[in-house]
């Protein structure tokens, strides 16, 4: 894992951008095929997501040992989670363990943010140079970026006038930050922002939580994870990873086919609460598959979790606030939390709500709202990302004919099966748009999507293709596929959220980004197109 910075270009058979989960994993797949390979990555060490988002309390909201990579039996003996959903220092040491242990390292460049990838059409060579210099070329370019990599700041008048400390989750100092005696500002309310709240309200002398949207938040029931546990999950590896298989998340609830509306009311009930108590993303995933459906089953959840929220905190007036008027459950993924609403009980939280009382702009010394003045010493964002397209539009990535592929994406993304762009010839994606992302436990995605992208490039080198890119006609209709997955689904209705790049530049917002018809269905269009020789790819 070399710092020093080459002086040539260099020609490799493939180039992969990135160094967190996807991009390691494609590392392993690609030297597996005889490839000479170099990751480039942004950072100043390896772990992706999981380097970047070191802020307190960053953990798993899917089960460790269902989140793990699958691929090797040596690395599911070898290392034991410690508890059922890791903190981010966990799953840091983990990456580290298994890039270790492959020797991944020696191919991977640190500190190196890739600015521009040139297709060059005469050679058929894919182009990369690094904001600091680092040029190399190859036929294959693989962007292990990420769905939720590309961090993004509020556009409030004065964010860079604030006099006290400003921190954004995604971009945590690795150094502790003392937050005793300090007035803390967290801004945002979705999953990062619960975690956080929950670690930060204990530290600082006061802190106030400026809330745009609430969210149906879901216990996560963590532990640690005893010996006996220990064997039977690793007795169980398999198992779990084949139940993951078969489920529309890739998670290990699976969904209850009985029809809610067939069941008593009182039995439904207990069931929620039987969901409620087992945790993680149960309630949200192993229940009635109407959840997603049934505006009255989904209300009914609603109701469910509106009734615990109340039962939590103490202010029947701030309860209210905290519970969500603008989408019903199950339509946004659920934050996990531990005693996120205890926090609001206490005499150091206070809750702001934007939309009654919107931002007005940041000062030196803290935020003016249309109604009031909070002195802070700290404000931290937790204001997300600009999902999927993000990292990818905020390359500069030249295709076919010199054509970018944010002028290829002007109207919104396009791509065949979410890993290839028309006009974009040997480049692929991991999870960039139009794939199942927000419905998937990451790395069982990562590991299907990779996997095919590899068996492509095996495929081509055996029967003699230098070339595979999408054509035009199969990415209109995948992209469209993809629109149309979310018709009856009641996410459709809420459209306030990262599925449909809010957060994003304005020529992706309002589209719908991911692929809803769930994990299995998205294995068998990808096994099927394998299988007619890569049908509606043109190899040339």
């Amino acid at each position: 894992m070399r710092k020093e910075k080459p002086s040539v270009t260099k020609t490799l058979d493939a180039i992969v951008i990135g160094a967190g989960v996807s991009g390691l994993y494609a590392l392993h797949k690609l030297r597996e095929l005889g490839l000479s390979t170099r990751v480039f990555e942004a950072g100043t060490d390896i772990g992706g997501t999981w380097y970047w988002n070191r802020y307190p309390g960053a953990r798993f909201d899917s089960e460790s040992y269902t989140y793990q990579y699958s691929f090797s039996q040596e690395l599911l003996d070898e290392w034991e989670w410690t508890e059922h959903f890791a903190a981010q220092p966990e799953i840091e040491r983990y990456l580290h363990f298994v890039a270790d242990k492959f020797d991944l390292k020696r191919d991977i460049e640190l500190n190196a943010r890739v600015r521009t990838a040139r297709y060059d059409e005469a050679e058929k060579l894919w182009e990369i140079e690094t904001e600091s210099g680092i040029r190399a070329s190859a036929p294959i370019l693989i962007a292990a970026t990420g769905l939720l990599s590309a961090h993004q700041l509020p556009d409030y008048e004065g964010v860079e006038e604030f006099g006290g400390m400003s921190l954004h989750t995604a971009r945590w100092p690795k150094e502790e930050i003392d937050l005793r005696g300090k007035r803390v500002g967290v801004i945002g309310s979705g999953p990062t922002a619960v975690q956080v709240i929950q670690e930060v309200a204990s530290q600082a002398e006061h802190l106030t939580v400026f809330q745009r949207t609430a969210n149906w938040c879901t216990p996560l029931r963590n532990r640690p994870i005893d010996p006996e546990e220990q064997r039977e999950l690793k007795e169980r590896a398999h198992e779990i990873f084949d139940i993951c298989k078969r489920t529309f998340a890739g998670f290990i609830h699976g969904s209850d086919s009985t029809p809610g509306a067939d069941v008593p009311k009182a039995e439904r009930m207990a069931r929620y609460q039987e969901l409620y108590d087992r945790g993680g993303f149960a309630l949200w995933l192993g229940n009635y598959s109407e959840t997603f459906t049934s505006a009255e089953i989904a209300g009914e959840v609603s109701e469910f979790l509106a009734d615990k929220i109340r039962e939590r905190v103490k202010d029947p007036e701030m309860a209210e606030k905290l519970i969500p008027k603008s989408h019903t459950f199950g339509t946004k993924r659920c934050p996990g939390e531990r005693d996120y609403y205890e926090q609001f009980n206490r005499d150091n939280v206070t809750l702001v709500d934007l939309r009654a009382t919107p931002i007005k702009k940041i000062t030196k010394t803290g935020i003016d709202t249309d109604t009031e003045t909070h002195d802070l010493d700290v404000i931290i964002y937790a204001t997300g990302f600009q999902a999927l397209t993000g990292e990818l539009m905020r390359l500069e990535i030249l295709g076919e004919g010199g054509r970018s592929l944010r002028e290829h994406w002007s109207d919104g993304p396009k791509t065949n099966l979410g890993v290839q762009f028309s006009g974009f010839p040997n480049l692929f994606a991991v999870m960039g748009p139009h794939n199942p992302a927000t419905f998937c436990n990451i790395t069982r995605c990562i590991e299907n999507n990779v996997d095919w992208i590899v068996n492509c490039i095996r495929y081509m080198r055996e029967n003699g293709f230098e070339t595979i890119k999408t054509t035009v006609e199969a990415e209109e209709a995948w992209t469209q596929r993809c629109y149309d997955s979310l018709k009856g689904l009641l996410i459709e209705e809420m459209q306030d959220s990262w599925f449909f790049g809010t957060n994003n530049d304005e020529n992706v917002r309002g589209r719908f980004l991911l692929f809803a018809g769930g994990v299995p269905l998205y294995r068998e269009i990808f096994a099927d197109v394998a299988a007619k020789g890569y049908e509606g790819f043109e190899l040339q």
